[in-house]
C-alpha cells in the first residue's frame, strides 16, 4: 500500500509537469491615448513624471526622458482595467524595456529579469498566481520557495534554454527547456526528496 501511494504521487507530479503555465502578454504601450501632460520635472530631456490620459483612465510615468521618450531608469503604471493597474520598473531605451525590469500584469503573474527589445529575454524569474502583489511585498527568494514559477534563460518571451520550474509543494523540475516546453535532458524531484533523471521532447517525456 506504501508503494502504491508513492506511485500515484509521482503519477500525479509526472502529470502537473506536463502542464506548464503559459505567460501573459507584457504589453506596456498606452493604449487609445487621449493626451498627455508632464505633472513634474523635465518630461523632454531630464527626469519628469508624465501622464497619459487613455478611454479607461491615467497611465503614468516617472523616470528619464530623452527627446520627450522613455529612456534610461523610470517607472510605469499602466490602466488595463478601469480598476487593474499593469506595473513596471527598470530599464528603457527609447521608449523599448532593455536591461533588467520587474512586470507586474496587474492581475496574477510577476517577471523579475532581463529584457531585450521590450521583450523578456536573458535571465529571469516568471511567477503565477499572485493575488494583490505590489513592488517590494515580498522577497524574489521568498517567492521561489512559495509560489508557481519559473527561473532561468528566456529568448523572446518564451521559456528556452536551461532553467528550473518550481511548485509551490516542493516538486521541481531542473533542466532544458525550447519554446515553453521541456525538451532535452532535466531532473524531476519530488517532495519526498527523491529525484529521476528524465529525457523530454518538445513537451513529451520520452523516458
Amino acid at each position: 500500500m506504501y508503494m502504491l501511494s508513492i506511485m500515484m504521487k509521482q503519477l500525479i507530479a509526472l502529470v502537473s509537469l506536463a502542464l506548464l503555465s503559459t505567460l501573459s502578454v507584457a504589453q506596456m504601450a498606452p493604449e487609445n491615448e487621449i493626451s498627455r501632460e508632464c505633472v513634474y520635472g523635465d518630461c523632454q530631456n531630464g527626469f519628469g513624471t508624465l501622464e497619459i490620459r487613455t478611454e479607461i483612465g491615467i497611465d503614468r510615468y516617472e523616470g528619464n526622458f530623452t527627446d520627450g521618450i522613455f529612456d534610461g531608469y523610470g517607472k510605469y503604471e499602466k490602466m488595463i482595467t478601469r480598476s487593474d493597474r499593469a506595473y513596471y520598473d527598470g530599464n528603457w531605451d527609447m521608449g523599448i524595456r532593455q536591461g533588467r525590469g520587474t512586470y507586474w500584469d496587474g492581475q496574477s503573474d510577476l517577471y523579475i529579469g532581463q529584457w531585450q527589445d521590450d521583450m523578456r529575454h536573458g535571465r529571469g524569474s516568471y511567477f503565477f498566481g499572485l493575488e494583490n502583489w505590489y513592488p517590494n511585498k515580498h522577497s524574489e527568494h521568498w517567492l521561489r520557495e512559495n509560489v508557481e514559477n519559473y527561473s532561468g534563460e528566456f529568448v523572446e518571451d518564451l521559456y528556452q534554454g536551461e532553467g528550473t520550474y518550481r511548485w509551490p509543494n516542493g516538486q521541481r523540475f531542473e533542466g532544458e527547456f525550447f519554446a515553453n516546453e521541456k525538451h532535452g535532458l532535466g531532473v524531476f524531484y519530488y517532495p519526498t526528496g527523491t529525484w529521476r533523471e528524465q529525457l523530454w521532447e518538445h513537451g513529451r517525456l520520452i523516458r
